[in-house]
């Protein structure tokens, strides 16, 4: 008897191993990313392969920034390092301000003033040899990318050492990058970089657009910047020359702040009004084991900043704002704080990996995140937790986000959701976390730009690029961690990241992560998913007695959650994980507690469902019957902050919300005779009677926004 229980756990244990020991049978494999695991590169077991390696590059960088004319002139000296297995004859180098360049493909539009030549490049040398750019034999420049045939092979663990100066225009298009107002410019993309060379397609050629981010070598960098003295600057890295920049006063508030517990005041309003001058303005920065390198400069902007210790380590934290807008970001240093503590000891309970971060308002909407920096739009404490994030995806993890957009996108979005429910709003429900993504899928799910996962970013549009990239995987990523549960869910986590830290892996190498240390086949949730066609769809189909039967009509698994309001206006959530369809089923039975007392049952209110209308019990339609809503209710409003008209509808027993300029259609569930509210309760609208009975307007409350609209 004991041996056989000894089998039983050996085979258990090994299981996801057995399963996937020497080729993927149960989802489709790209032929590229199949050879990286014939040639050792990658492992099934989801860790590095023993042979696994990255080409490393060594930066040093001298640049100054013309703010008179929004110029940038620089030179370069590069070491490039082969520690592949291959024969490297060319060389590729991204010149990505090239997207401006007439001509080239830009998947979104930009200022006129922004299309000129692209990036001037000059004095290209390789191991000293010159190269003459006109000679296409030698040099290739296509789209975003130039390449250079080597005169030497570059043999594995060998060295080739590019130097180049180059111009370019800083653009005032506000996309990621670029001029925010006369005096203010945050610098992203800005030096001729190696492209990565890697042991799945080689070198990474795909042109930059404007629509997909990033795919970036681990790299050194050791960058002087010349700026104007009069402004101030925030970068990448650690700061090396403070005590030969800054003035004396200045500079002992820095040291402060690199000391003490409190935040402080580095630059403030006074400073600025002051006539702030630096004593020497060239400002270096060094960085080491990093994807990239940005800076922001201003000649208006406050700097407040103060230390937290992650780790035994200390990481400087830092926010830079436009002196008028004071207020708004008084408390800002803090929440990045708060929000760093909580990735470092929560989730995903990893400690920040860097030695500072810096959030710098300059965008005019959303935001943008490089190794140590965010250039964000606003207060808003949601895009101070994304952005820092991504210090974990694709930073320290470097996922390859040309291909694979949802790699990072995907778990920031996630990361943003729980983190802030729970460590900053006390909202510990998983339904509150699905309930953050469903609204921005429910417009594609089951829709023609509906396609797997898998699918390279490469491929995607606007139509599905910001839907397979932020809420359907982070829904994924939630559905995940609702089945394992914290603890094991976690561990899954922090392997993945620890594992795969400074190094970039595939999706296959996160699924086989997640499965080799849950020691479970989680096939079942990645195929549907990930690889095939198909929507999350569940119903009510029937509630006898204390039996209610929902049934899954779509073909991807979801987590069922069953609310229950009783008469007495009490509730009760029932939930079961997403296996529970595991197995082909397509009904599941719940048993309803004091089933005579109930009033009404909705099914995953808040989890993305291809048709909400059949999700409760009874009907909306029985509902609407039930409380004979008035028809005075129905018409045309106007909603004078957006100057649009909105329209409250009926059709087929439902009562719909329009707003045709925003292509707005939503069934509304009644609470009242007076009151409806969206599907997933996170609108509500309350409409106004005057005295003789007719509908006067709404209240609207969408989410944590306030509006009113008047009948017409």
């Amino acid at each position: 008897m004991k041996s056989k229980i000894n089998l039983f756990l050996i085979s258990f244990l090994l299981l996801p191993n057995l399963l996937i020991t020497s080729q993927e049978t149960r989802f489709f494999m790209p032929s590229e990313i199949q050879e990286a695991y014939k040639n050792g590169t990658r492992s099934y077991d989801g860790k590095p392969g023993n042979k696994y390696w990255h080409n490393t590059v060594d930066y040093k960088i001298d640049v100054k920034i013309n703010s008179e004319e929004k110029l940038i002139e620089g030179k370069q000296e590069v070491i490039y390092h082969n520690n592949s297995t291959d024969n490297i004859y060319t060389v590729v180098v991204r010149l990505y301000y090239d997207v401006y360049k007439k001509g080239n493909l830009r998947s979104s539009s930009v200022n006129e003033e922004d299309i000129e030549d692209g990036v001037e490049l000059f004095d290209v040398k390789i191991d000293g040899e010159n190269y003459d750019l006109k000679n296409k034999q030698k040099v290739q420049r296509r789209g975003t990318n130039i390449s250079f045939k080597l005169n030497k092979v570059l043999k594995p663990g060998e060295l080739i050492k590019l130097e180049t100066a180059w111009k370019q225009k800083i653009p005032t298009t506000n996309r990621r990058t670029g001029v925010y107002d006369s005096t203010t410019f945050f610098i992203a993309n800005w030096y001729p970089q190696i492209a990565v060379y890697d042991d799945i397609f080689g070198w990474d050629r795909l042109n930059y657009t404007l629509r997909t981010e990033y795919y970036n070598n681990l790299a050194n960098f050791d960058v002087k910047i010349t700026i104007p003295e009069n402004y101030v600057l925030w970068a990448t890295g650690t700061f090396q020359n403070p005590e030969k920049v800054l003035p004396t006063e200045i500079n002992e508030k820095y040291k402060k702040a690199l000391s003490s517990g409190e935040i402080i005041e580095i630059i403030d309003s006074l400073d600025l009004k002051n006539g702030f001058k630096t004593i020497n303005n060239i400002w270096h920065y060094k960085a080491n084991e990093v994807s990239d390198f940005a800076f922001a400069i201003s000649d208006h902007y406050q700097w407040t900043a103060g230390k937290i210790t992650i780790n035994n380590k200390n990481v400087l934290v830092s926010s830079a704002f436009p002196t008028e807008k004071a207020k708004s970001y008084s408390k800002y240093t803090a929440v990045q704080q708060k929000a760093m503590k909580h990735f470092s000891n929560d989730i995903p309970g990893v400690p920040y990996p860097y030695e500072a971060f810096t959030s710098f308002i300059g965008l005019f909407g959303g935001g943008m995140e490089f190794p140590m920096m965010a250039n964000n739009a606003g207060p808003s404490t949601g895009l101070a937790i994304h952005e820092m994030f991504h210090t974990y995806f694709p930073m320290y993890v470097r996922t390859n986000e040309r291909r694979w957009a949802w790699m990072d996108e995907g778990w920031a979005n996630y990361n943003t959701t729980i983190v802030n429910n729970r460590y900053f709003n006390n909202q510990l429900e998983m339904t509150k976390v699905f309930a953050d993504f469903k609204s921005s899928m429910q417009g594609t799910i089951g829709s023609i730009a509906d396609i797997p996962l898998i699918t390279s970013s490469q491929f995607l549009a606007d139509e599905n690029y910001g839907y397979a990239s932020y809420p359907l995987p982070a829904t994924v990523y939630t559905i995940i961690h609702q089945y394992l549960g914290d603890e094991l869910f976690l561990k899954c986590y922090r392997e993945y990241i620890n594992l795969w830290a400074k190094k970039s892996p595939t999706p296959y190498d996160f699924f086989y992560t997640f499965e080799d240390v849950s020691k479970q086949d989680l096939g079942w949730l990645w195929k549907p998913w990930f690889f095939e066609f198909g929507v999350p769809d569940l119903a009510v189909k029937s509630l006898k007695k204390s039996k209610l039967i929902i049934e899954n009509k779509g073909q991807k698994p979801v987590p069922v959650f069953v609310e229950i309001m009783y008469n007495d206006s009490t509730f009760k959530t029932l939930s079961k994980t997403a296996n529970i369809w595991s197995k082909g089923n397509n009904t599941v039975e719940i048993n309803i507690p004091n089933y005579k007392k109930v009033k009404q049952i909705s099914v995953n209110k808040t989890v993305a469902d291809n048709n909400n209308l059949d999700n409760f019990f009874p009907t909306i339609q029985d509902r609407y019957k039930e409380l004979n809503v008035s028809e005075k209710i129905l018409g045309l409003y106007n909603l004078k902050q957006f100057q649009v008209n909105l329209n409250i509808v009926r059709k087929d027993g439902l009562i719909y919300f329009t707003i045709q300029e925003a292509g707005i259609n939503m069934a509304l569930y009644p609470k009242s005779k007076t009151i409806l509210k969206s599907l997933d309760d996170s609108n509500i609208f309350i409409f106004q009677f005057n005295e003789s009975g007719d509908c006067i307007g709404i209240k609207i409350e969408w989410g944590y926004n306030r509006f009113n609209a008047e009948k017409l």
